[in-house]
């Protein structure tokens, strides 16, 4: 969708236009600003309208930016290598990428070499585990998400990391880690502790809680951009103050997914280091759920960060019938379909909008409308929710006969689905998926796994047969 096709909102505009204008901000250097909603409502459409049409140019914004969908943010690494990659100033543009931040590189190329060493010494010291070096790598991906010495969290537990897609290697990695001598502490050279030099303070470091320096790496590269050489990196090559950036401008969206890879670095580690930086910081989180929920550090720390959050909501009947009219419809009768069908939600329109310009549901529109659909869920949510599109009533009871049984994945599941608004349908008196995408979700199912298809269907008129007691009201 472009600026043309948004419509309503004006008072939500505003106030996120009074917030990138420093007009709204918090107490202290950094400003944070949740946009909160079911996928589908419009978030990332709202922020980029009011972006692209608000003069910020006086604000002198150095941009970072990183999107949960972008398959690159997978882990802790990979995520902060797309924050320094998508740093979008003018006063920068010319500039080779990754210059402006030697200090953030220093650690991501620390952090390369030390994960090849474990993994090269792994291999010598159990040649035949050659999935097992697979988990190593996802196991250091995960302690240093963490926060956590990677001695300090084995044996392998839930206390600080999901394990469970380590647990057919859960035996070799305990076993192997805690004597592995590249994720020992080194000790200093003769030079490094004369105060010469770094490079095995900062590989200490790392081992100890990637976290910090990734941190610390942050605020020094982000002082010297926005603000000054700080003092204490009177030794660190660097450049100096870059004319015409004076404020960053920190963006995350669809929070939910980045969380896993950098929530504990963002919440515990980089928001805090910024709150006492020489520059000022406006974040803006785009999510799902209410901020506060996901975890304790934004009350516990960042409390006097936060503004009032944004919560969207549907579009009014009126807003939709100009949404479909700005896409040239102006039957009632089309009006009257789409808004029946999309419930209010402009993700779904654009998608509507897309078939009916198709001509239809093919195949290849429904592959799209599956992955457009699908694209903000987890595996786990993907698996839930095949299952309720075979449900005419979505309740703990029903899904724990889908699931054979399983009382706890029901719990999950269930959970997941009353919150999830973008797919449950928001105006009948049972919980159930919206029938425009129901029909939709479940076709594709059909045409890309026939025998899969059946199988679910036979559940779904199993699960949903009410007991001869049972009467409808």
């Amino acid at each position: 969708m472009t600026n043309s096709h948004f419509v309503g909102r004006l008072t939500t505009v505003e106030r996120l236009r009074s917030v990138l204008k420093g007009l709204t901000r918090a107490d202290g250097k950094v400003t944070l600003q949740s946009i909160e909603g079911p996928g589908g409502i419009g978030k990332t459409f709202l922020l980029d309208h009011v972006m692209t049409t608000t003069p910020l140019a006086e604000r002198q914004y150095l941009q970072l930016r990183i999107d949960g969908n972008d398959p690159s943010a997978a882990n802790l690494i990979r995520a902060v290598s797309r924050m320094i990659d998508s740093a979008d100033a003018e006063a920068i543009r010319s500039y080779p990428a990754r210059s402006c931040f030697p200090e953030v590189t220093r650690v991501l190329e620390a952090i390369e070499t030390i994960k090849n060493e474990a993994m090269t010494e792994f291999e010598k010291r159990s040649p035949s585990e050659k999935e097992g070096l697979i988990a190593l790598s996802r196991f250091l991906d995960l302690a240093f998400e963490a926060g956590r010495h990677v001695n300090n969290i084995v044996p392998l537990t839930k206390q600080y990391m999901n394990v469970r897609e380590l647990e057919n290697h859960r035996k070799s990695l305990q076993a192997l880690i805690p004597i592995m001598e590249s994720l020992h502490e080194e000790t200093l050279g003769f030079l490094e502790r004369l105060g010469l030099g770094k490079a095995t303070a900062l590989r200490n470091a790392i081992k100890e809680n990637a976290c910090r320096p990734f941190a610390e790496a942050f605020l020094s590269d982000l002082s010297a951009i926005l603000a000054e050489y700080r003092a204490e990196d009177w030794y660190k090559p660097t450049h100096s103050k870059i004319e015409g950036i004076a404020r960053l401008l920190l963006i995350f969206d669809d929070y939910e997914k980045l969380q896993v890879s950098i929530g504990e670095f963002v919440v515990s580690y980089l928001l805090p280091a910024l709150k006492s930086a020489r520059f000022e910081s406006v974040v803006i989180i785009l999510g799902r759920d209410q901020l506060q929920a996901t975890h304790p550090a934004w009350d516990q720390h960042l409390r006097l960060t936060l503004l009032p959050r944004i919560v969207l909501e549907p579009l009014s009947r009126q807003n939709m019938e100009d949404l479909v009219e700005s896409y040239g419809i102006r039957s009632p009768g089309e009006k009257e379909r789409a808004w029946q069908d999309t419930q209010g939600y402009p993700f779904y329109v654009q998608l509507w909008i897309e078939e009916v310009e198709a001509g239809g549901r093919s195949a290849v529109m429904l592959k799209r409308f599956y992955d457009r659909t699908t694209r903000w869920m987890s595996d786990k949510e993907k698996e839930w929710l095949h299952l309720t599109l075979f449900l005419q009533e979505v309740n703990k009871r029903s899904l724990r006969s889908m699931m054979g049984g399983d009382e706890k994945e029901a719990e999950s599941a269930f959970k997941w689905f009353e919150r999830e608004g973008s797919v449950r349908d928001t105006v009948g008196g049972v919980f159930r998926v919206r029938e425009y995408l129901r029909s939709r979700l479940s076709d594709y199912l059909r045409i890309s796994d026939p025998d899969l298809y059946e199988q679910w269907e036979r559940k779904g008129r199993s699960a949903t047969n009410r007991p001869p007691c049972f009467t409808s009201r």
